[in-house]
C-alpha cells in the first residue's frame, strides 16, 4: 500500500468534493491513522473514544454523523456493531492519484457510492459530472439560495421580527428625542385654571407659576418635563406644610381644614 499515492489521491477528491468540511477530513485522518497501524489491513476495528480524541471531535452526533456521510459519499464503508464490547468495523477503500488510476471525475453535488470488490479495496461507481467548469462561489450561493427557499416561512418570519424590532426601536428614539426637547411654559391662565380645577388654592397657582418662571421651568438642574405633575407635587408639599389646600383628588375633604386666606 502506498499511503502517499493514497492521500495524493484522498486530497484530490477532497478538492472537488464541496460537501466535505473539516471535520470530515479530519476524521477520515483519525481512520486513516488507525489503518496505518494495522498495516492496511481490511477490515479495522475502531474504539469510538480513540478516533475522537485523534480527530479532536468532542461530540458522540457529530461524530457518527460524519462517519455516515463518509460512508454515503463513498470514501469508506462502514460497518457499525451497536455492541459496547465490540468495535465497529470500517473497509478503508483504496484511492490511487491522478494519473494512476483510471481517469476520476468531479464528484457531483448529488452524491456517490461506492462498492466494495472481493478484496475489499472498493471501485468507485461516480455519477455524471454536474459542476465541471463550475465556479465555486457560484456554486455555494446557488446552495444558500437553495437553503433560504427550503426555509421560506421561517426567513419571513425573522424578517417580520427584524421589522418589528426597528419599528420599536425607532419608537424609543422618538420617545427620547421627545423627552429632551424643552417644555413649552404655561401661561399664567392656564396654571390657575389647572389649580382651580383641582380646588387648590389661587396663591399656590401664583407661586408656582412666578417660581418656575424665575428659574427657567426646571427642577433642579434639568429642564421640566410635566408641569402638570410638578403643580400637584407643589400643592401637596404646600398642604404638607400647613401653606395650602390639599389635593381634592387624593384627599378630597382636607380642604375643609385648610388655612384661610
Amino acid at each position: 500500500m502506498n499511503y502517499i499515492s493514497h492521500l495524493t489521491g484522498f486530497f484530490g477528491r477532497v478538492s472537488r468534493d464541496y460537501r466535505l468540511n473539516p471535520t470530515h477530513i479530519s476524521l477520515y485522518m483519525a481512520l486513516f491513522q488507525q489503518w496505518n497501524l494495522h498495516r492496511f489491513r481490511n477490515p479495522i476495528s475502531i474504539a469510538r473514544e480513540e478516533v475522537m480524541a485523534t480527530s479532536r471531535i468532542h461530540s458522540r452526533v457529530t461524530y457518527h454523523k460524519c462517519l455516515r456521510e463518509l460512508h454515503a459519499w463513498g470514501f469508506l464503508h462502514y460497518m457499525p456493531s451497536y455492541n459496547h464490547y465490540r468495535g465497529s468495523l470500517v473497509y478503508m477503500l483504496a484511492f490511487a492519484a491522478e494519473g494512476q488510476g483510471r481517469q476520476q471525475q468531479d464528484i457531483s453535488c448529488t452524491g456517490a457510492g461506492q462498492e466494495l470488490d472481493a478484496g475489499c479495496t472498493g471501485s468507485e461507481q461516480e455519477l455524471s459530472p454536474s459542476i465541471n467548469k463550475t465556479n465555486p462561489l457560484k456554486l455555494l450561493n446557488n446552495l444558500k439560495r437553495r437553503e433560504h427557499a427550503r426555509a421560506g416561512e421561517s426567513g419571513t418570519a425573522d424578517e417580520q421580527a427584524s421589522e418589528s424590532s426597528e419599528r420599536k426601536e425607532k419608537a424609543c428614539a422618538e420617545k427620547e428625542k421627545k423627552a429632551g426637547q424643552p417644555l413649552t411654559p404655561p401661561a399664567l391662565e392656564e396654571v390657575q385654571r389647572f389649580f382651580q380645577a383641582c380646588a387648590y388654592r389661587e396663591v399656590e397657582a401664583l407661586r408656582f407659576f412666578h417660581h418656575y418662571s424665575a428659574n427657567g421651568w426646571k427642577v433642579g438642574s434639568q429642564p421640566m418635563q410635566d408641569w402638570q405633575a410638578a403643580a400637584h407635587k407643589w400643592a401637596c408639599n404646600a398642604f404638607s406644610q400647613g401653606e395650602a389646600g390639599a389635593c381634592a383628588k387624593d384627599q378630597p375633604d382636607v380642604r375643609d381644614y385648610a388655612a384661610p386666606l
